[in-house]
């Protein structure tokens, strides 16, 4: 534990977040935005690594690479063309890299008026919270902690010694032909569709029971199916018990099968990375690797708060934002916001795209039981889908029997946008009847959810005995009534 000399002075910040990632960021110009001081503590670590940005440029460049070879398969004399290849990628996705960190650019936060500050430091605990730098200490009357995630590697005999690499350690321009994934999160099963469109053999090594264990199980089938269709090898509830090297080549031992692969990838849970902090010396409980939070995002400490990717339920930015957010009026204001992931929307980056929000039908049974209807509709029946040639995947939607919605699922096309229209009809209580209402335009994935609230009508119809009755009534006499 530290202490530091006091003297009585004022506060220097409302609020100091310490943090080098989006979400750090993020919270800085949120909070700036309610006239505050507001200080972000950067460490001197290099600029934030963000795994979903890396995940979305793989994906869009293996969506594009699939497209070529399309084209190519109806003969629409694009051999001119140069295929996608590895040296575009990269040159690619430095561009982009690039682009995208400006517009989280520090200048524009310092210009807008909060105090960036490139070192890093600890807590003290005594005479007062603070958090002390090289040659000063930061007082404030609240902290948010949004330091970036590290992977979990597990104590695997024998993994240390022949070595591995994680995400961060991942450089696909210099990966051999074999690989084999060891996951335990959606990260990994998006990266072994990626890598194996890009022309490597990967295997796939899940511990688990199945490779989203969050999930339905119609989801998880499809899922599933389209890996293997695509020539993933899969092994499924297959705990690793050793690695060994033997002539150049890594061996793995997972359950009773030893495969042989030139190179290990591990994309396993993930923590915050918070060495160096002193969080016990200013008691912050750290809990199955992550930081003991309340639904207010408060630590054990309560003037010290925590959001991140690998906080809340998923590791994705707009649940971090989203944590930061609340995180950011609790700590200005009073605490008396809560996160509640009901109405958060959830992506996957594999080709087709799975999206959802809200409960899964396990969950919905579960609550509900009989209060329930659930309707879903094949992307064969869109369209749009029929003209891009990408009829693989469904739309769930699942609600009450008042029309009052549940969740969604939905994998397929542009299933990412889709979903955001659910997500605020769910956030504002808006029933599916009112859907029924809305026409969107031909030829657009958007109509997926017309056609199911118009399922969904003549299913809760035809369930209506009495109102059944009353309309064939009414009919019988009105066709004796017409002369």
């Amino acid at each position: 534990m530290i202490t530091v000399p006091y003297s009585p002075m004022s506060l220097d910040y409302d609020l100091v977040i310490i943090g080098n990632t989006p979400e750090a960021f993020f919270a800085a110009s949120e909070a700036i935005k309610l006239k505050t001081r507001v200080a972000l503590v950067l460490g001197t670590t290099p600029n934030h690594y963000s795994l979903e940005t890396e995940s979305l440029i793989l994906n869009y460049f293996t969506f594009l690479h699939g497209h070529w070879h399309n084209f190519n398969q109806w003969h629409l004399n694009l051999d001119s063309v140069s295929p996608l290849n590895y040296t575009h990628l990269k040159q690619w996705k430095d561009a982009v890299k690039q682009d995208i960190q400006a517009l989280t650019n520090q200048e524009k936060l310092a210009n807008l008026g909060v105090d960036i500050i490139e070192e890093s430091g600890e807590f003290c605990r005594l005479p007062k919270l603070g958090f002390v730098l090289k040659n000063r200490t930061l007082r404030s009357r609240r902290y948010l902690l949004a330091t970036p995630s590290i992977t979990i590697i597990p104590p695997i005999p024998g993994l240390a010694e022949v070595g591995y690499l994680i995400p961060e350690t991942l450089n696909i321009d210099q990966l051999p032909e074999t690989i084999v994934i060891v996951s335990q999160t959606a990260l990994g099963v998006e990266l072994a569709q990626a890598l194996n469109r890009l022309g490597k053999k990967i295997t796939l090594i899940v511990e688990a029971s199945n490779i989203l264990l969050q999930e339905d199980k119609d989801i998880v089938q499809l899922i599933q199916a389209i890996l293997e269709a695509e020539g993933i090898q899969l092994f499924i509830n297959c705990p690793i018990t050793q690695v060994r090297k033997l002539e150049g080549k890594k061996w793995i031992q997972a359950g009773n099968k030893a495969l042989e692969t030139d190179e290990i990838i591990m994309m396993n849970q993930r923590k915050l990375n918070i060495k160096g902090l002193n969080l016990e010396g200013v008691k912050v409980e750290i809990e199955n690797n992550k930081i003991k939070t309340n639904h207010k995002l408060q630590t054990t400490n309560p003037n010290i708060y925590a959001c991140g990717r690998a906080m809340g339920q998923y590791n994705l930015s707009n649940m971090a934002q989203y944590e930061g957010t609340i995180a950011v009026k609790n700590t200005i204001f009073y605490p008396i916001f809560k996160v509640n992931y009901d109405h958060c929307p959830v992506r996957m980056l594999i080709d087709p795209i799975f999206s959802r929000v809200g409960l899964t039908e396990t969950q919905a049974k579960q609550e509900y039981e009989n209060d329930l209807i659930i309707i879903k509709k094949n992307y064969k029946s869109l369209v749009k889908a029929t003209n891009l040639d990408e009829t693989t995947g469904f739309c769930k939607l699942i609600t009450r029997r008042n029309g009052l919605i549940l969740g969604c699922h939905i994998i397929g096309n542009n299933s990412d946008e889709i979903i955001n229209i659910v997500a605020l009809a769910m956030k504002n209580k808006i029933k599916i009847q009112k859907i029924e209402k809305l026409f969107p335009p031909y030829g657009t994935i958007s109509e997926i959810l017309f056609q199911i609230a118009q399922q969904w009508h003549e299913q809760k119809n035809k369930q209506n005995q009495l109102l059944n009755n009353c309309l064939e009534t009414l009919l019988f006499w009105r066709r004796k009534w017409i002369k």
